[in-house]
């Protein structure tokens, strides 16, 4: 569960300096989350599949030591 607390606390670092350089250059804020929208605009279906693995992978982890856990093993 750590690894999984670490992963959102980072998202969340990450996200909240994106928009703090949009705020400190005068951008509103309805308008700094359009990076998100711009993002997956322009990725290929084969680079959106990468981005989904690697944002579940931490969920994967956390379920397979649970697992783990409850067999014994």
């Amino acid at each position: 569960m750590k690894i999984l607390f670490i992963y959102a606390l980072l998202a969340f670092l990450g996200l909240s300096i994106v928009i703090s350089v949009d705020w400190l250059t005068g951008t509103p804020l309805s308008q700094s989350f359009s990076f998100l929208t711009s993002i997956f605009a322009t990725t290929t279906f084969q680079e959106l599949v990468v981005i989904i693995i690697f944002l579940f992978l931490p969920v994967f982890q956390i379920v397979k030591e649970a697992f783990k856990k409850k067999t014994g093993q």
